[in-house]
């Protein structure tokens, strides 16, 4: 408790309220709404701001920037134009002189802090400054962390999407990693080779937190990722030359179906999808290793994988039969109890019980690969 038995958290309370209100009243003066005049505040603060930036401070969406930006445009208080260095860009100026109008309404205000001050000693006033920094540094750790519970975003390096109303998953992963794959044949043995510039893995590490759509944690350079509507979108930039590593850990919600998307190619992608209700998988690209632990089919479920790997491990639950279609050759299969060894061309194997079952999958490999196993868990 403070010297006055105040408790300073209702104290802070007290101040954010006011400063909202103090806020408002600013705009009103201006002629804007407080939206308006937040925008306006933070293009003063920053040189040349781009739209981009200003919807990623504010968690405005672009479409709602825009509209901000028309309006502050149709008064004379801010113009857009394109960076003379890069005249793709758009960036935004405040005008000199509503930027002046705009700091002549804090003016009275910072006089009276100043006032406060005047009989703290510089200890004293160094110590408040980095209090208020400290402050400031929560606030907005608090704020990501909240609009990432409503609206989705990263806190720090993990995504996160909240789980809402959406009755069915789509999971879109773009790698983006360069990658050359290719066909050997040593004495009658069939293999396949795939050669990457940088490490790219993908694991699926069971079900997401109570309430959560996804939740994806990655290492190295961070990808774009999107949420809406139960689709997620998880998109790394290709670069030729790109060195660094990246991996992603990812949960699903178990509360209803995915259906997951692997595009441009994996180094390793394991995925443990046991308490992941499993409507499809699609891997275009190929993976290097790739391990697949999957949950008890509803219905027939498609598995597909094109472009190739060097070792698959594939297993699903005990009873649930299964069909394999290969095509592109494989030096060594396991499939349950039966073994094949360099095979070339078109291959199909399937479990005893498949046409009869309402539950099964369906898997497909298009582009060879050099071990492959489909197993019983």
């Amino acid at each position: 408790m403070s010297s006055t038995g105040q408790d300073p958290g209702d104290s802070w309370r007290r101040l954010v309220a006011r400063a909202l209100v103090f806020h408002e009243a600013a705009a009103e003066r201006l002629g804007i709404n407080a939206t308006d005049l937040k925008c306006l505040e933070l293009a003063v603060g920053e040189d040349e701001i781009t739209p981009t930036r200003l919807a990623e401070l504010t968690g405005l969406t672009s479409g709602a920037i825009t509209g901000v930006l028309d309006r502050l445009e149709g008064r004379g208080i801010v113009r857009r134009e394109a960076d003379p260095d890069d005249r793709r860009k758009v960036v935004v100026r405040v005008d000199p002189g509503r930027a002046a109008e705009i700091t002549a309404l804090y003016a009275p205000f910072l006089a009276s802090t100043r006032e406060l001050l005047a009989g703290w000693s510089a200890a004293e006033q160094s110590a408040l400054t980095d209090y208020l920094v400290g402050v400031g540094s929560a606030l907005e750790a608090e704020i990501i962390r909240a609009r990432a519970t409503v609206r989705g975003g990263f806190i720090g390096d993990t995504y996160v999407a909240p789980l809402a109303d959406a009755t069915a998953g789509r999971f879109v992963f773009t790698s983006g990693a360069p990658r050359l794959s290719m066909n050997a044949v040593a004495l009658g043995q069939q293999a396949r080779v795939v050669v990457t510039t940088s490490a790219s893995r993908l694991a699926f590490v069971g079900d997401s937190r109570p309430g959560e759509l996804v939740r994806a944690g990655f290492e190295g350079p961070l990808p774009e990722v999107r949420s809406a509507g139960g689709l997620v979108t998880v998109r790394y930039r290709r670069r030729l030359l790109e060195v660094r590593s990246r991996s992603a850990r990812v949960a699903l919600s178990a509360e209803l179906p995915w259906t997951i998307e692997v595009d441009g190619g994996l180094t390793d992608l394991d995925a443990d999808l046991r308490r992941v209700r499993l409507a499809g998988l699609t891997i275009r690209g190929g993976a290097n290793h790739l391990t697949l632990q999957l949950p008890a089919p509803e219905g027939t479920v498609r598995l597909a994988v094109a472009g190739g790997s060097s070792t698959v491990r594939v297993e699903r639950p005990r009873q649930v039969p299964v069909v394999l279609r290969l095509r592109g050759g494989v030096s060594h299969v396991r499939f349950d109890d039966q073994r094949v060894r360099s095979a070339s061309g078109d291959l199909e194997l399937r479990s005893d019980d498949f046409a009869s079952a309402a539950d099964r999958y369906e898997i497909s490999l298009n582009g060879g690969a050099s071990d492959l196993k489909i197993v019983r868990g």
